[in-house]
């Protein structure tokens, strides 16, 4: 796994040993922020489930301003942490994000985000991904450049919450397969 674009493009993530961790993968990051262009620049994000932070440093790599991280695992969190450090340093990026080790679904804040990514695992995708995504679309400040992107399972399609409408569907096809929806408030 490697930042795909960017100041820190190539460089490495350290990842963890841990069953419930599935980080996107390097094609459907490559592919999403391919369509989401230039909006990245200078933008603020929330990445939730985030992992060791792919789709977030990846965001300031290629011109977020800052975001927030959102992990529950403390071990994960500690990775995350180290790959922030890491992308940071070797990229002179000024560090302005944080690291919040809080249960997804316990975030509760008036803050509001230019981009969110959610990458909860897969099974919790199925479980309770429409309401994941009515929950954390709060967060997404009303602009015609703020977007919401959600990775899901190929086969789930969710129903988007009064006001949120689905821009675009970013799939490679296959068993098991990732896809990446692009959600707008505007």
């Amino acid at each position: 796994m490697r930042i795909t674009g960017g100041l820190a493009r190539g460089i490495m993530l350290k990842s963890v040993d841990e069953a419930v961790l599935r980080p996107a993968t390097d094609y459907l990051r490559q592919a999403v922020f391919s369509s989401l262009g230039d909006i990245i620049i200078g933008a603020n994000f929330l990445d939730i489930f985030a992992g060791i932070g792919s789709y977030g440093l990846e965001a300031l790599s290629r011109g977020a301003h800052w975001g927030v991280f959102v992990e529950n695992g403390h071990k994960i969190a500690d990775a995350l942490r180290k790959n922030l450090e890491a992308i940071c340093k070797s990229s002179g990026i000024k560090n302005e994000s944080r690291i919040w080790i809080i249960d997804a679904f316990k975030i509760n804040m008036s803050e509001q985000f230019d981009l969110i990514f959610i990458d909860p695992p897969y099974d919790f995708v199925r479980m309770h991904g429409n309401e994941i995504l009515t929950r954390n679309v709060q967060f997404l400040r009303k602009s015609e450049r703020s977007r919401l992107i959600f990775e899901i399972p190929i086969d789930v399609h969710l129903t988007p919450p009064n006001g949120c409408r689905e821009l675009r569907r970013i799939e490679k096809r296959g068993k098991n397969s990732p896809a990446a929806v692009i959600y707008s408030v505007a």
